[in-house]
């Protein structure tokens, strides 16, 4: 029952404003049924008198009243009431005035108090405007019929009651309303202020609209009464008010770094400085505060924290030092490797004649390993180089195809020779990225490499290079060995190697994946990893290096292992074939 007098006072609320319009279009249509004898004069005045009825009912919803342009012509429509009044009497100064009073009485029904004041001001200025009008002679030669007749008046006098009844209603809808608003805030009010943290609700301007009991635990020097007080009045100086206004101002902008923390001063009981931790937090209505006493450290907790300190300050001069050592050592061997490679290649030639087999063998094995060492050195170098961050990237534009294209070439015969085919694909369309060129080319080189490492003969190898959603996308796919699904998070860390790639004969050092993605990074990108043993692995880099506009080209992953398997299947075919005909 409670619930459909709720929906029966709701819904009447919501439809007072057309009730108490179709109201008067009733006491109009009334009054032309029940006065005998109107002319065609009154008649055509009634119809005018109709007006705000009609409009009202089109236009007083309560969706439609929310814009200012609809009650300005509401108001200005209950002008022709009085006017036609005061042209039925011939003055102003009659009974007419009285009509004047239905604006403010209909529009305070449909709207609120800022709709009646709006129509009394519209309202008395028509009165006055039709006032000073009649001070010069009559407004009209009146209408008898209309003048004369008492039941206008008690058509009239029967609106004014239904107006009240209509606002009463209206007002105890909004009572019961606002009651039951008030009954759901409650236990949240009652929560806020029994809160064992001390909490402060402020306006917009600062000022303390209720806090929490807790509060005088924490500043017991505060005032009695704080309501409308600016909450950097709590602060115990000058300086501690302007660093309050300055935290309030950081939350209103969103917190900051520090998240809307800060710490200042109150007065203590005995009038001495009490440290407060705050942290306040923007709301559509203001601020909310919470605060606590500063926590002062043990001694055991201060040297506990000295000595955190000093050793991780030790731990980061150690790994720096480290770095700086590792590149002094890399680049120290990188010169001896140089001569070494250099001599054994030109052994491997033979530029300075033929050599006896024995001796031949042991210049090729001494120039495989120089280079195999030399690029070990390299990634230690280059790895060593990011931790330091003595890094530097030399960014031009050029067409990221050229640097695949090349790459790709340079793996093609170390490919060949353990029977991996190789595919390349760039898309039909130039990729002009801005990057560095170095960089992009030790990304590629570390993929294909770790992709024919991994590769059994028989097996393919596929890079493509694409634009995708504003990004360069490379992805680097293989048939390979693969990797389990839990060692796939450890791939790219610095020295980590998965299983698989302990158990093959070539070994390294662990950094190609960990300099691959610490590249990327340096652009701006990342790198990712799909993988599954005896399924292969595809490595995807996306950099945000686009040197402009680029039609994007689709590129997924998978197409990479789809583009795999169609070789392999291509590659079985021609050998089933070939043994058949032998």
């Amino acid at each position: 029952m409670a619930s459909f007098s709720t929906h029966a006072l709701r819904a009447l609320d919501r439809s007072t404003g057309r009730l108490v319009h179709g109201a008067w279009l009733g006491v109009v249509v009334t009054v032309a049924l029940v006065v005998p004898g109107l002319s065609t004069v009154g008649m055509i005045l009634l119809c005018a008198a109709a007006a705000p009825g009609l409009l009202g009912l089109a236009l007083a919803g309560p969706g439609l009243m929310r814009h200012d342009v609809v009650r300005l012509a509401l108001c200005l429509s209950w002008v022709l009431p009085g006017f036609v009044a005061s042209a039925a009497f011939g003055s102003a100064f009659s009974a007419a005035a009285l009509v004047f009073l239905a604006a403010p009485a209909a529009m305070a029904v449909a709207g609120g108090p800022r709709e009646a004041r709006l129509a009394s001001v519209v309202t008395a200025s028509a009165f006055a405007l039709a006032s000073a009008a009649g001070y010069f002679g009559p407004l009209s030669e009146g209408v008898p019929a209309l003048a004369g007749a008492s039941e206008p008046w008690a058509a009239y006098a029967a609106f004014l009651a239904f107006a009240g009844v209509c606002a009463r209603t209206r007002l105890g809808a909004r009572m019961a309303r606002a009651e039951r608003a008030l009954d759901a805030a409650r236990p949240a009010a009652e929560g806020f202020a029994r809160a064992p943290q001390p909490l402060i609700a402020l306006n917009g301007d600062g000022e303390i609209m209720a806090a929490s009991r807790a509060l005088r635990r924490v500043a017991p020097g505060a005032p009695r009464s704080l309501a409308g007080l600016p909450v950097d009045g709590l602060a115990f100086d000058e300086d501690q008010q302007a660093s309050v206004r300055a935290a309030l101002e950081s939350a209103r902008r969103g917190g900051g770094a520090d998240g809307g923390c800060f710490s200042f001063t109150v007065r203590a009981a005995d009038g001495s400085e009490t440290p407060l931790d705050a942290r306040a937090v923007a709301t559509p209505a203001g601020f909310v505060m919470s605060l606590e006493r500063a926590r002062e450290m043990s001694w055991a907790e201060d040297r506990n924290l000295a000595r955190v300190e000093a050793e991780r300050d030790a731990a980061l001069a150690a790994n720096r030092s480290k770095s700086e050592f590792l590149a002094a050592v890399s680049h120290e061997l990188r010169t001896p490797l140089n001569a070494i490679i250099g001599f054994s290649d030109v052994m491997k030639q033979r530029l300075f004649g033929p050599l006896p087999a024995r001796y031949a063998e042991y210049g090729d094995l001494i120039h495989e390993s120089g280079a195999h060492l030399l690029e070990l050195i390299g990634d230690v170098l280059d790895m060593s180089k990011i931790e330091a961050d003595r890094y530097e990237l030399s960014v031009d534009t050029f067409d990221a195809r050229d640097v695949v294209e090349i790459c790709t070439k340079m793996m093609r015969l170390r490919a060949e020779e353990q029977g991996l085919a190789l595919y390349c694909e760039t898309g039909d369309r130039p990729l002009p990225v801005t990057a560095d060129r170095k960089a992009l080319r030790q990304i590629l080189l570390n993929l294909l490499s770790n992709a024919v490492k991994f590769t059994p003969a028989g097996g393919a190898v596929v890079v493509m290079v694409r634009a995708q959603d504003g990004d360069m996308v490379l992805a680097v796919g293989d048939s390979g060995v693969g990797v389990a699904a839990h060692e796939l998070d450890s791939l790219g860390q610095p020295y980590a190697q998965s299983s698989s790639g302990r158990d093959t004969v070539e070994r390294g050092t662990g950094l190609g994946l960990s300099l691959v993605r610490s590249l990327a990074k340096l652009h701006g990108g990342d790198m990712s990893v799909q993988s599954a043993p005896d399924e292969g692995t595809t490595v995807t880099v996306r950099l945000p290096v686009l040197a402009g506009a680029v039609e994007p080209e689709p590129l997924v992953p998978l197409e990479v292992h789809e583009r795999i398997r169609a070789a392999q299947a291509a590659g079985a075919s021609l050998g089933s074939e070939t043994a058949a005909s032998a």
